[in-house]
C-alpha cells in the first residue's frame, strides 16, 4: 500500500524559478497569452499558495521569484502555475505549452535575494528585448507584489518570536 506524504516546511524559503516553453516556442509573443499567465500567477498568489516577489514573462520562458506557503512544496507551486495556465489557455492555444521540467534556485541570503530580483528585472535587457512589446515584467504590477524585503521572508528570531 502506498501513502502520499505531504511536504511540510519547517521554515519559509524563497525560490527563483525558470520555466521554459515547449521547444522554446515563442508562446508568450501573444500578449493575450502573457496576460493570462500573469493572471494565473496572481490567482494562486491570492489563494495563498505562495508569495510573489517578482516575475518576467519572456517570449519563450518565464522567471518567477516566489516563497511557497508553509504547507506548499515548490514543486506543487510549479504544478499549479504550469497546470493552471495550461488549463486556462487550452482553447485558444491547443498543444504542448511547457517544457517538462523547470529550474529552481533556493535563495541563500539577502544578497542572493537581491541578485535574483535584479536578474529577473534585467532579463529583457540581456536578451535585447527592452523595446519588445510582448515582454511583461512585474514593473506594471508593483503595487500588487508581495513584500520584497529579505528580512520579511527570513525574519530574525526577535522578529519571528517577539518577547513580551
Amino acid at each position: 500500500m502506498l501513502f502520499s506524504v505531504a511536504t511540510i516546511r519547517q521554515k519559509l524559503s524563497a525560490y527563483a524559478i525558470t520555466i521554459l516553453t515547449f521547444q522554446r516556442y515563442s508562446h508568450f509573443q501573444r500578449t493575450v497569452n502573457a496576460e493570462l499567465f500573469i493572471a494565473t500567477l496572481f490567482r494562486y498568489r491570492d489563494q495563498g499558495k505562495f508569495k510573489l516577489h517578482g516575475f518576467v514573462v519572456m517570449p519563450d520562458h518565464v522567471h518567477v521569484l516566489i516563497t511557497p506557503a508553509i504547507d506548499q512544496s515548490t514543486s506543487r507551486c510549479i504544478q499549479l502555475i504550469k497546470g493552471g495556465y495550461s488549463f486556462a489557455v487550452r482553447e485558444q492555444s491547443p498543444g504542448e505549452v511547457w517544457h517538462s521540467g523547470y529550474h529552481e534556485h533556493r535563495i541563500r541570503d539577502e544578497d542572493d535575494f537581491k541578485a535574483q530580483k535584479q536578474y529577473i528585472a534585467n532579463n529583457p535587457g540581456r536578451k535585447r528585448l527592452l523595446d519588445y512589446p510582448h515582454v511583461h515584467t512585474d514593473a506594471a504590477y508593483l503595487s500588487q507584489m508581495d513584500i520584497s524585503h529579505y528580512e520579511d521572508i527570513y525574519p530574525t528570531d526577535e522578529q519571528a518570536y517577539p518577547i513580551g
